[in-house]
């Protein structure tokens, strides 16, 4: 699969449940369904995840919703009146290949 300068992908973070999805459920998404690993992923000057991260740190963010791991790791609230975050991904195909994707528009979770 080819993408232009133009794409992007755009995620829902609710799940059917209701509840946030963590950042284990946003990396199977784009497993399961792109077929792509995710070997890192960012939010502005801020890497969320990395292949290469310590394991402790990086199994402590993936049962955490996507939210509080940009909460938690840029150590700022995220502001009432953002209703999505543009994530940057680094990934590989099925072939281990390293492939350019788009950003990620994920849609934070309606605020009560």
């Amino acid at each position: 699969v080819e993408w232009s300068l133009w794409d992007r992908f755009e995620i829902n973070s609710v799940k059917e449940d209701g509840t946030e999805m963590t950042m284990k459920d946003f990396m199977d998404y784009f497993q399961q369904k792109h077929n792509l690993e995710i070997t890192m992923l960012s939010q502005g000057v801020v890497m969320l995840y990395s292949f290469f991260m310590q394991k402790a740190k990086r199994e402590e963010r993936m049962v955490m919703p996507m939210s509080e791991v940009v909460k938690s790791v840029s150590k700022k609230e995220i502001g009432s009146h953002v209703r999505a975050l543009v994530l940057e991904l680094c990934c590989n195909d099925s072939d281990g290949e390293d492939v350019e994707v788009p950003y990620v528009k994920y849609i934070l979770p309606n605020k009560a």
